[in-house]
This record gives C-alpha cells, structure tokens and sequence, in this order.
C-alpha cells in the first residue's frame, strides 16, 4: 500500500467524521423540535376538548 492511497483513506475518513459531528450535533434540536411538536399538539388538543366540552352544555 503506498502512501497516496493511505492519505487518500485518511482524507475519506476526516470527511466522515466532519459530517458524522455535524449530524450528531443536530439530534438535540431535533429532538427538542419533536418535544415542542408533541407539547403544542397536546395543548391544543386540550383547547379544542374544553371548546367543544363547553359548548354542549
């Protein structure tokens, strides 16, 4: 093996590992996205109960 093949390898590498950082540090927003998602859904959910709970009275 010589050593073009190995910088080769060690430059795939390094664009691995950026791009694997990159999306590893997305996963908190993500998931703080998908809490606020399910949170307003649930809000709303509530709202539209005691909407439709007050107006069958």
């Amino acid at each position: 093996m010589d050593l073009g093949t190995i910088q080769g390898q060690l430059n795939d590498f390094t664009t691995f590992a950026k791009n694997i950082g990159t999306a590893l540090a997305g996963i908190p927003a993500n998931i703080n996205a998908v809490i606020d998602f399910v949170q307003g859904f649930g809000d709303a959910a509530d709202t539209t109960s005691a909407v439709l709970s007050s107006s069958d009275k």
